[in-house]
């Protein structure tokens, strides 16, 4: 050791009323608490924080967006349609039997669809959930974000939900059960 923190060396000891030497705890000064490591320590805290206060800032995605479910498979081969909604609120379902219909969302459904969008993160997504056996008439989903011109998709078949917990929110929003988008669809396209 170099001598540089001297008072790390002697430590006060309350119970005989003197200072005494304390090789483990100087070692552990001079090595660790040093004013180099201080400062590795603090750029450290400082990126972990400015990492963390971008990836939490990200609630609202980047506009224009859209999203899109298309389907296809099935006993048909066709699916059961495809639904798409945009960052102005605007839905836009094709169905199974071909026919197209444009409504506009809710304030509800646009505010919900943009929170899953804002909390997703796509980049982390495989291309594909789809497994290398795909038998036997099962529908299959793509789906596909165009955010501000950034263009992501994966792919799965029904059944279980797709692995990650923001794409399975995202596809149970846009067509999975009775408030996705095409649940009410089907009231809103008659």
């Amino acid at each position: 050791m170099d001598g540089t923190f001297v008072w790390c060396k002697r430590v006060y000891d309350g119970t005989s009323g003197h200072a005494t030497k304390a090789g483990f705890r100087a070692i552990l000064c001079a090595g660790f608490y040093n004013v180099e490591s201080a400062m590795k320590l603090s750029r450290l805290f400082l990126a972990l924080l400015i990492v963390a206060a971008c990836a939490a800032a990200r609630s609202r995605p980047e506009r224009p967006w859209r999203i899109e479910v298309a389907t296809s498979g099935g006993i048909t081969g066709s699916g059961i349609g495809t639904f798409a909604i945009d960052s102005d609120g605007k839905i836009h379902v094709r169905q199974m039997n071909g026919g197209e219909c444009t409504y506009d969302a809710t304030g509800g459904e646009l505010e919900r669809i943009e929170t899953l969008l804002g909390n997703a993160r796509p980049e982390t997504w495989r291309e594909s959930y789809v497994p290398e056996n795909s038998c036997c008439d099962r529908i299959e989903y793509a789906l596909t974000i165009d955010e501000a011109g950034e263009v992501t998709g994966t792919r799965w078949l029904d059944g279980p939900p797709p692995a990650p917990k923001d794409l399975a929110a995202l596809a149970e929003a846009m067509v999975g059960g009775e408030k996705s988008i095409r649940a009410q669809s089907a009231e809103r396209c008659r």
